[in-house]
């Protein structure tokens, strides 16, 4: 029953996160962009080293090499495919190409946050610590995601308040995934085969969505500021991975 109060806890808290769009009103455009690669390049490098010293690395422990790997490669798969079908968007711009399919992107990201759910279950089924890491891994991705995302409805019509509350009704599916992870996983092992699926996920939207982003950036200078808070990102679950051992 603990258990299942912090996947709760823990997906509410990643629910909230869609609120976190309020915050390009008290921004021009010129800084949110600034302040939207900083997020962007932190947020990849955090998910790079959690994909690989956090969910991998536990799978390794629970799992035969070979069967670890096979599953990473069949989530990198499956999100590039899902991806491709379902017409997923990570923007991270004021501009976006898809900003005409306001509806499409809630719907996108609402399976997109099932499945985030999903996974912070299976992380606190298998251990709290690496359920704590998971969640905060998620919510580190999820900010720029949902800033963009904000954008992207107020630019294709909604109001501010509109986008505000449909960003976060479509940000609480992943409550849903977290239960419906929970009463799945919950006094099996089917746990274990989510954990290198969702490092393959992570790995993927890193190199899919999120490093594209950063070579966008023209600037020299700014490109090594993108890097070094990439470097943070890595050393930052380096640290974790010592203090939680």
């Amino acid at each position: 029953m603990e258990t299942l109060l912090w996947i709760l806890l823990a997906t509410l808290l990643n629910g909230l996160v869609a609120f976190i769009g309020g915050v390009t009103l008290l921004l021009n455009k010129k800084i949110f962009r600034r302040v939207l690669v900083v997020l962007v390049a932190f947020s990849t490098g955090a998910l790079l080293g959690g994909a690989f010293l956090h969910l991998l690395e536990e799978s390794l422990e629970e799992m035969p090499v070979q069967d670890a790997f096979i599953i990473l490669i069949i989530g990198f798969s499956s999100f590039f495919l899902m991806e491709r079908i379902l017409m997923w968007r990570h923007c991270h711009e004021m501009e976006c190409d898809i900003h005409g399919y306001s509806y499409l992107v809630l719907i996108g990201d609402g399976i997109h946050n099932f499945i985030d759910g999903i996974i912070i279950a299976t992380a606190f089924i298998s251990d709290f610590n690496l359920g704590i890491i998971t969640t905060f891994l998620i919510i580190v991705h999820e900010i720029p995601q949902e800033l963009g995302d904000f954008a992207v409805l107020v630019h294709g019509g909604f109001n501010s308040i509109k986008a505000l509350i449909y960003n976060f009704l479509s940000q609480l599916t992943s409550v849903v995934g977290g239960l419906l992870g929970y009463f799945i996983f919950s006094g099996n092992s089917l746990w274990i085969f989510m954990l290198p699926f969702a490092a393959g996920g992570f790995i993927y939207i890193v190199a899919s969505d999120l490093i594209p982003e950063l070579h966008r950036e023209p600037s020299i200078r700014r490109a090594m500021i993108s890097f070094f808070f990439f470097a943070v990102g890595i050393i930052l679950m380096f640290i974790l991975k010592i203090l939680f051992a």
